[in-house]
């Protein structure tokens, strides 16, 4: 899609009319979609192995005692 320069203006003079306390909010969107564009535009997308997710690599850990023994007792209190 093509905008022209009537488009522009009419964008323009929207802007104009919005209050002060919405310019930031719509600072912070143009933002956004610069750099959703740029990301776009980028042939390199950067993926994270499960190898190397701190999240991924914590399961397991509130297995071990006592931190297991701890949160059952917690969330279930004693059986």
């Amino acid at each position: 899609m093509e905008y022209t320069d009537t488009t522009k203006q009419q964008l323009l003079c929207e802007i104009e009319r919005l209050p002060d306390v919405c310019l930031s909010e719509l600072q912070n969107f143009i933002q956004y979609l610069q750099f959703k564009q740029a990301n776009a535009n980028s042939s390199v997308h950067h993926t994270l192995q499960p190898t190397d997710d701190p999240i991924l690599r914590s399961f397991g850990f509130i297995d071990i005692e006592p931190f297991s023994e701890t949160i059952d007792n917690t969330l279930y209190g004693a059986l």
